[in-house]
């Protein structure tokens, strides 16, 4: 477990979850309307098995969280979603004639696999679109995409994240139950994780006219805060 409890992905998860569980818990009531499963039960149920997890493997952690590491993470992360948006954003000023590239370009980089739920702020999708677009991006694509304007700096400034985000590879990895990596403690945390990032997707699209509730279920504005 020592590897995991190490990695301040592990340790703000385990927190923005715990965060996350006490607002899904506030707002039950009316939430309950959206899934047949979700009543006060399942909340206070949701609450006590994130408390006790804390409680059994994160309480040391926790008091030693290295801020420096998790702001570098944080940073990392930050950096390169915002990058990822405007390349994104920038393509399609500059291809709109083009859709077979555009088309092309976002199935191959991860756009269409990964962008929406990075943006509301999942951060394993983050980590693997920032993965996809290291791997699959191609030099032609690239040569292609600053020759109609984009700056060539902003594919080094994305692919720069990509490199970084591999210092925490076994902290994500954990987290997505990979089964080589699981202890009984991985486990638990990867299950708690996927439950909560099943919630904020459905909570996220009920507030959507609710900003103040939105981001209360979305990972990045909780981290954030914590």
């Amino acid at each position: 477990m020592e590897t995991l409890i190490a990695c301040p992905t592990s340790t703000v998860t385990i927190l923005a979850c715990q965060k996350i569980a006490k607002s899904f818990k506030e707002n039950i009531y009316e939430l309950s309307s959206v899934r047949e499963e979700w009543d006060p039960e399942f909340a206070t149920s949701l609450n006590i098995w994130i408390e006790d997890t804390i409680e059994k493997h994160y309480t040391d952690n926790v008091e030693a969280w290295d801020e420096n590491k998790y702001r570098d993470w944080h940073e990392i992360m930050v950096a390169g979603l915002q990058n990822l948006k405007i390349l994104r954003a920038s393509l399609k000023v500059d291809f709109k004639d083009d859709k077979d590239f555009l088309k092309d370009f976002f199935e191959k980089t991860g756009y269409c696999e990964y962008f929406s739920d990075a943006k509301n702020g999942d951060h394993m999708c983050l980590y693997q679109f920032l993965n996809v677009f290291a791997e699959n991006l191609d030099e032609e694509t690239r040569n292609k995409a600053v020759s109609k304007g984009t700056m060539d700096s902003l594919f080094d400034k994305i692919l720069d994240s990509a490199n970084k985000i591999k210092e925490f590879k076994d902290c994500f990895e954990a987290l997505e139950g990979e089964a080589e990596l699981n202890t009984y403690g991985q486990k638990e945390v990867a299950q708690i994780y996927s439950t909560i990032r099943d919630i904020c997707r459905i909570a996220i699209a009920y507030y959507q006219f609710d900003p103040i509730k939105r981001d209360q279920f979305n990972f990045y504005k909780v981290l954030v805060n914590l």
